[in-house]
């Protein structure tokens, strides 16, 4: 099958990167997410884990330490928690080094107003973008501020531009609260009102189904541009399958077996063990006979793993395949999955974050 990683980043998880006390306890939380998540030795100790991922280990992680064939890069635009979490130099590089096998998404932060929409136009220009990534929060001048999706005044310009622009997928980040702050913002349900004001754009809900199942599946059943990106869901394909196949079981009997996007997560946690997880999920018979939900066949985990992410950005399959096969990348997996974590280095001197954290 065709793994087509929905959401990547290149984290920079140092204190030196913590831009207000949210920012803290976001990267503390995602830390102990990825040492929940995976097992031993896929899972990072705080020595490791805190430091920033360079393009080197980002590119082992996934084409040589795991079986992925292309990916998507992702910024984090919530600039008042860190200054630059996950940084584009780290996917443009990727892209340059392998412009077959990764693509990126912008970010910026809306609640800056014109500045947003000027890093937009660069973004595209500069960057080539192929879709816009959004958070529901950010720190301004101290405080946590709310991006509704259903803002007129803040949001409703950023979307007008990426229509101007060409730009038709927007990704939001929701259901996993960005660490000590509050939850409600992640909800999903304002999705709908842009949802409903610009058809013509696709929205991608990043980690749904972690939190607000019912909500999200009635979601992306009511809206044919509205869709289901599983960063951090499908991790609980590790060690929690039954919840994933309950979530899983949720979006299918609502019509969304083509909705679905596969992210590892990836670089928190390792990809290889989720996506290894995910490829051999079933769908426990108790749930199947008992709550309706349909099989987990080959057919509908090619489209979660691939197909239907390619699908919404009009990307051949086939023509990916034949891009990438032979490449130098290929070739040297040809020869045996790599040992986890091996271009990772450990820093002489522990991060101030490293020396805090108490497993």
């Amino acid at each position: 099958m065709f793994v087509f990683d929905s959401v990547v980043h290149g984290f920079d998880s140092t204190a030196a990167n913590v831009a207000s006390r949210y920012g803290r306890s976001l990267l503390l939380a995602n830390h102990g997410f990825q040492w929940a998540m995976v097992p031993d030795p896929y899972r990072l100790e705080p020595l490791r884990y805190f430091q920033a991922v360079s393009p080197d280990v980002l590119e082992s992680l996934l084409f040589l330490e795991s079986d992925v064939d292309m990916a998507c890069y992702h910024m984090v635009p919530a600039f008042g928690f860190l200054h630059d979490m996950s940084p584009m130099s780290v996917g443009l590089e990727l892209k340059r080094r392998h412009p077959h096998r990764v693509v990126n998404y912008g970010g910026v932060s809306p609640l800056q107003g014109r500045k947003a929409l000027d890093d937009l136009d660069r973004q595209v220009e500069e960057w080539g973008i192929i879709g816009l990534k959004l958070y529901p929060v950010d720190v301004v001048d101290g405080e946590v501020r709310v991006l509704r999706f259903d803002d007129q005044d803040v949001l409703y310009p950023i979307l007008e531009r990426c229509r101007k622009h060409g730009v038709r997928v927007v990704a939001v980040h929701k259901a996993m609260p960005l660490g000590a702050v509050a939850m409600d913002p992640f909800r999903n349900s304002d999705v709908d009102y842009a949802a409903i004001d610009f058809p013509d754009l696709n929205f991608e809900v990043v980690h749904s189904g972690f939190a607000f199942l019912d909500e999200a599946a009635f979601q992306i059943s009511r809206f044919p541009n509205v869709y289901v990106g599983l960063e951090s869901t499908a991790a609980l394909a590790v060690q929690h399958p039954r919840k994933l196949a309950r979530i899983l079981g949720e979006f299918l009997i609502m019509g969304g077996g083509k909705k679905l996007f596969y992210s590892s997560g990836a670089s928190s946690p390792h990809p290889r063990p989720t996506l290894e997880a995910f490829a051999r999920l079933e769908m426990p018979r108790d749930m199947v006979e008992g709550d309706g939900y349909p099989e987990l066949t080959d057919a509908i985990k090619a489209d979660i793993l691939g197909r239907n992410y390619a699908a919404m950005h009009g990307i051949d399959i086939g023509k990916a395949a034949a891009a990438i096969a032979g490449d130098s990348l290929s070739r040297e997996r040809a020869r045996g999955i790599a040992r986890p974590w091996q271009r990772l280095p450990t820093p002489p001197v522990p991060d101030d974050l490293a020396r805090e954290t108490r497993l």
